[in-house]
């Protein structure tokens, strides 16, 4: 009898445990269940408030919203100085997670420094399923080959040399050449292909090439002179007054043109398009934007004196001219006309100071080549930008050139932004110990040893090296500098062609 009842304790024992444990499991999925349904409800209500945010954003921008709710296709250059051409879906774009303010604020700013195209006129392309000239240009510019183009280069020139090169091997150095601004090196290597193979001996297509010339308030500016770098012009452009141009000409298939414009009282703006080949005949540059200096000085050197009183023109003929941010030392017989020549005589100077909120997009993305990670290293790009100008009497522009460049002591106006990484790259925070190594490096060596593969070396890529543009040539040069002190100022060589 006790038997019996052990054993029936232990059959109501097991059964209740058996409905408790299953009554605790479906409590359990229960609660999981209303977690899931909680979380993704939060998600939804994230997922539309990050739409209406990039809307929002967008709008400020200058996109219309139905433009923005159907998507559209846009071009932007990354911090690397490459090209991409990217979809726009609103749905994907708030679905990103922990999608910051400052995040859809930059991605504003790309898409309104961008040419857009309506989502129905473009169609992905698979990168094999391109024209090799396509292919070799998305080499060059791809992550990882950029800043690179000697390798690319040396190769090429090394084929050349023993005459084993082909037509298609001619002509990509020519477009390296290109690139780089070395127009007397390609036009030397088209005629070579022409000569040998009888390709690429005349500018066979005929394309019309426009766009907008306006102020940092996007005015139009009318007047402005419109010439193409390393090529000439049957005729003078100048911009109408809506501050549009637009010129016919006659190019070949793969070139890289560079326009620049020009007027007295703003800085210089230049941008470019590649001409892909037959069967697209018009090209547009997009907006041209042109700043408005902060002062002009008139330095004149015979008399050799200068207006303004902040200003030095020193015995031994330089000049030092100042700004809130920069001093310029100019040598004795630096500036010159356009042959190179010293010019005698009275001499406007424009002086600029941009900063990241007012630099010109259209200037500092142009051509940067550039094989560091994160920032690429564009002083000029992300942080500030120092810009100077000559002009004689008469408006002709005059230059100071490389072989004989000014000294630039400059204040780096985002000195916060870099000890704060405000962008988010994935170098981390500038800190007073980065300054004192690159301090005592300038300290510690002649000339200007800050210079990209310095900072690459030493692990210093949360400060970016220093570019000065050629305006000659349509690019930008890395140069070095010395770093002064930890407060961000420094020292280096400065030059307009």
């Amino acid at each position: 009898m006790n038997l019996k009842r052990y054993l029936v304790w232990l059959v109501l024992i097991g059964v209740f445990t058996g409905v408790g444990y299953f009554g605790y499991d479906l409590y359990a999925r229960y609660l999981a269940f209303t977690e899931a349904i909680r979380q993704d409800r939060i998600r939804a209500e994230e997922i539309a408030a990050n739409r209406t945010l990039v809307l929002s954003a967008l709008k400020s921008a200058g996109v219309e919203s139905q433009e923005a709710v159907r998507g559209f296709w846009y071009t932007y250059k990354d911090a690397w100085g490459n090209e991409n051409v990217v979809y726009f879906d609103p749905d994907a774009f708030a679905r990103k997670p922990n999608l910051s303010d400052p995040q859809i604020n930059t991605f504003a700013a790309e898409v309104s420094a961008s040419e857009r195209v309506p989502r129905e006129m473009m169609n992905p392309v698979s990168e094999k399923d391109l024209p090799p000239a396509l292919q070799f240009h998305n080499n060059l510019y791809s992550f990882g080959r950029a800043g690179k183009l000697s390798d690319m280069r040396g190769q090429l020139e090394k084929a050349r040399a023993f005459r084993n090169v082909t037509a298609e091997q001619l002509w990509q150095l020519s477009y390296i050449y290109e690139l780089e601004g070395d127009y007397a090196k390609r036009d030397e290597l088209n005629q070579e292909n022409c000569q040998r193979f009888k390709v690429r001996c005349a500018s066979e297509l005929s394309i019309r090439l426009g766009g907008n010339v306006v102020d940092t308030s996007l005015r139009p500016i009318e007047g402005a002179s419109v010439s193409l770098l390393g090529r000439t012009l049957d005729k003078e452009a100048l911009t109408d007054e809506s501050g549009t141009f637009s010129i016919q000409l006659s190019a070949k298939p793969m070139e890289k043109i560079r326009v620049s414009a020009v007027k007295r009282n703003f800085s210089e703006g230049v941008a470019s398009v590649i001409v892909i080949g037959p069967g697209k005949t018009d090209y547009r540059t997009g907006n041209i934007v042109l700043g408005s200096p902060i002062t002009i000085v008139t330095v004149n050197t015979i008399k050799h004196t200068v207006t303004d009183s902040k200003d030095e023109a020193r015995l031994d003929g330089s000049f030092v001219l100042r700004t809130s941010n920069s001093t310029y030392e100019i040598p004795d017989g630096a500036i010159v006309k356009e042959d190179g020549t010293p010019y005698r005589g009275a001499v406007d100077v424009y002086l600029y100071e941009f900063t990241r909120d007012t630099v010109p997009q259209n200037l500092i993305t142009l051509d940067t080549f550039d094989q560091v990670m994160g920032y690429a290293g564009d002083l000029m790009q992300s942080f500030g930008m120092p810009y100077i100008q000559f002009f004689t009497e008469k408006g002709e522009e005059l230059h100071v050139m490389s072989g004989k460049p000014m000294l630039l002591t400059y204040k780096i106006p985002g000195m916060q932004d870099l000890r704060s990484n405000t962008d988010g790259f994935p170098y981390g925070k500038l800190t007073d110990a980065d300054m004192q190594l690159m301090i005592d490096a300038s300290r510690g060596y002649p000339g200007f040893p800050i210079t990209r593969e310095f900072l690459i070396k030493n692990r210093l890529l949360r400060f970016p090296p220093f570019w000065v543009f050629d305006r000659q040539k349509g690019v930008w040069d890395n140069v070095g500098m010395r770093v002064l002190d930890v407060a961000g100022t420094i020292q280096t060589v400065f030059y307009t062609n």
